[in-house]
């Protein structure tokens, strides 16, 4: 998997039911302003500041979740989900960074409406 997912090939991924795990890494008050839904993926708020502070990136339940999943992290323009990205890929979980963020997300989207 590479660093960064452009927004076709996640919605291919969410499509096709893929292990994925959608990682909002803004926070809290931005996050409950909307982020990506899908019925074939998880969405969480975790934000980056808190993971990168934090002696844990995830509590227990959350870091078994993440486990064996492909994560994808998100934020507005994608700049701190790829940060939030590498620091997980180095805590030894599988992520990769929406590009260009939750911008793209709803151009491509609105685009294919």
């Amino acid at each position: 998997m590479t660093d960064t997912v452009h927004s076709k090939t996640l919605k291919q991924m969410l499509d096709n039911n893929l292990n994925l795990i959608l990682l909002d890494v803004r926070d809290n008050n931005k996050f409950l302003m909307g982020s990506i839904s899908h019925a074939n993926a998880p969405t969480k708020n975790v934000p980056y500041l808190s993971m990168k502070e934090a002696d844990k990136l995830f509590d227990d339940e959350t870091a078994k979740q993440m486990e064996n999943a492909q994560i994808v992290t998100i934020c507005t323009t994608g700049n701190k989900a790829q940060k939030a990205a590498a620091l997980l890929r180095e805590n030894g979980f599988k992520a990769t960074a929406l590009l260009g963020g939750l911008s793209a997300w709803d151009e491509e989207n609105r685009d294919n409406e």
